[in-house]
């Protein structure tokens, strides 16, 4: 896995919130690549530090210009959202604070949403591991409402760089999920996200639907199926937050899903489009995504899977809250391009394309005999290509590169 390695210059300030040895919540500031905001760890008791640990890059929720102390709102160890099930969790949390936005955005929930967040979460990543050992193989990304949101984008965006994404109480508007081949995917969503009774409830009236009604993960789940998509869907019967009992619960099942999972660079099915992301506000033009390198493109638009609310925006009553659901509508993309490839076994892809001119496979030994010719299926045709040297980081040593008419 190829990290972005940034200069960092990191002032460092320690909350200990724990006086004995056991877990402990500490902080870096300024964020990494950053002059303000703090990235926040979180160590579980018992964790090993002598040897590799996973690690959760964790995005906190909130809006506006949530403080940058956000992530000690699920991480304190007496108050936290997320205790004590954090206590014994089977990786280290990374929590950066999120990027502020200006005044004009201050009500959009889509801090993680926006172009440069990439090259802040290789920084976070990089700095985790310069301060803790950690398996670059066992590095997962999950958010919760806001963090949610970014989760559906960032889980697509860097979809090669992560084990697993938890998407947890979130929303997305326009995606192609299949960006998420080969990535394994946990989806966490209240049924009673947009309830009108409490304690469920906002003081004032439900939740609105356009915020993170659970009709977002259950179109999310409906499209990830249709698409091949390996995910779990999780839906519990409670609210939006992540302090309700059942919330807990399907947090400690999302703890225990992580235990087996790496990430794995040769998945047999992956994709590449761009651009990438949910649309919530801004996506991300990709030139690689795992062994697919877009070299050049066509002029030309793609489908994208756009999901529209239908029902009540506020649920004043029980009839309001069922009634609350959706449809998937086809958008198109503007000066796209779209890559769908499988390794079929012995020497032998199979890729779709949508406005690609040329492209690379990337190969490694795991993914054949890269000593003998390749046939990639591809518009109907039979194409016969071998393999050139290649360095573009520890995954891969070949590759293949096919020109379209």
């Amino acid at each position: 896995m190829k990290i972005a390695v940034f200069a960092l210059t990191v002032a460092v300030g320690v909350c200990c919130l724990a006086e004995n040895a056991g877990p402990r919540l500490s902080f870096d500031s300024p964020a990494p690549g950053r002059d303000s905001g703090r990235i926040y760890y979180y160590v579980p008791e018992g964790t090993d530090l002598s040897k590799p640990s996973a690690l959760l890059v964790f995005l906190h929720g909130g809006n506006g210009n949530t403080p940058d102390t956000a992530p000690e709102k699920y991480l304190n160890e007496e108050t936290g959202y997320m205790m004590p099930e954090f206590k014994k969790a089977p990786f280290i949390v990374a929590a950066p604070s999120a990027p502020p936005v200006g005044e004009k955005e201050k009500w959009r929930g889509s801090r993680w949403n926006r172009e440069g967040v990439t090259q802040y979460i290789d920084a976070v990543i990089a700095a985790a591991s310069a301060k803790y050992k950690i398996d670059p193989d066992r590095v997962f990304l999950g958010g919760h409402s806001m963090g949610g949101f970014g989760t559906y984008h960032l889980g697509q965006v860097m979809a090669d760089r992560f084990a697993g994404v938890w998407m947890s109480a979130g929303a997305w508007c326009r995606s192609d999920f299949r960006s998420l081949l080969g990535t394994l995917v946990y989806i966490e969503h209240g049924r009673r996200d947009c309830s009108p009774e409490p304690p469920y409830s906002m003081p004032k009236h439900a939740r609105p639907h356009n915020w993170t009604g659970v009709s977002y993960a259950r179109a999310a789940d409906a499209l990830m199926k249709s698409n091949g998509v390996e995910h779990v869907y999780d839906e519990h019967a409670e609210g939006h937050s992540l302090a309700c009992p059942a919330a807990k619960e399907a947090t400690k099942r999302f703890f225990e899903w992580t235990l087996n999972k790496r990430r794995n660079p040769y998945a047999r099915k992956t994709a590449l489009i761009t651009p990438c992301g949910s649309l919530h506000p801004d996506t991300e033009r990709l030139t690689k995504a795992r062994w697919l390198e877009l070299i050049e493109k066509n002029d030309g638009t793609i489908e994208l899977d756009t999901i529209i609310l239908l029902g009540p925006q506020i649920a004043e009553k029980e009839e309001d809250l069922k009634a609350q659901t959706y449809k998937i509508e086809k958008r198109l993309q503007l000066d796209s391009a779209r890559l769908v490839a499988e390794n079929l076994g012995g020497n032998r892809f199979k890729v779709e394309a949508e406005n690609v001119k040329r492209f690379a496979i990337l190969l490694s030994p795991q993914m054949g005999d890269l000593s003998k010719p390749f046939t990639v299926e591809i518009g109907g045709k039979s194409l016969t290509v071998n393999s050139e040297p290649f360095k573009d980081s520890r995954d891969y040593t070949a590759r293949l590169v096919v020109e379209l008419p």
